[in-house]
């Protein structure tokens, strides 16, 4: 994945569309991060369970927390920190 294909996944998630909302439903649904990466390839999207672990550990790095105020991609990267 490319720092581009990230940065899609986050404005796509982030903001009122479809793709948010339908995470946003979704990530209960999920067991695993391999079930999150699995969810975004049939979106599109070729990320890793390590690229997103990663993009999430950067995240709780900084001072506001991981995901604050980034809608159903911030909820994302909660569950990979927390799975």
């Amino acid at each position: 994945m490319s720092q581009a294909d990230l940065e899609r996944l986050k404005a796509d998630a982030s903001g009122n569309t479809g793709l948010a909302e339908v995470l946003a439903e979704s990530l209960s649904d999920f067991a695993s991060p391999e079930d999150a990466v699995n969810f975004l390839a049939s979106r599109g999207f070729d990320i890793s369970v390590r690229e997103l672990t990663d993009a999430a550990a950067e995240e709780a790095r900084s001072s506001e927390g991981v995901g604050r105020n980034e809608g159903a991609y911030g909820a994302l990267l909660r569950f990979m920190v927390n799975h």
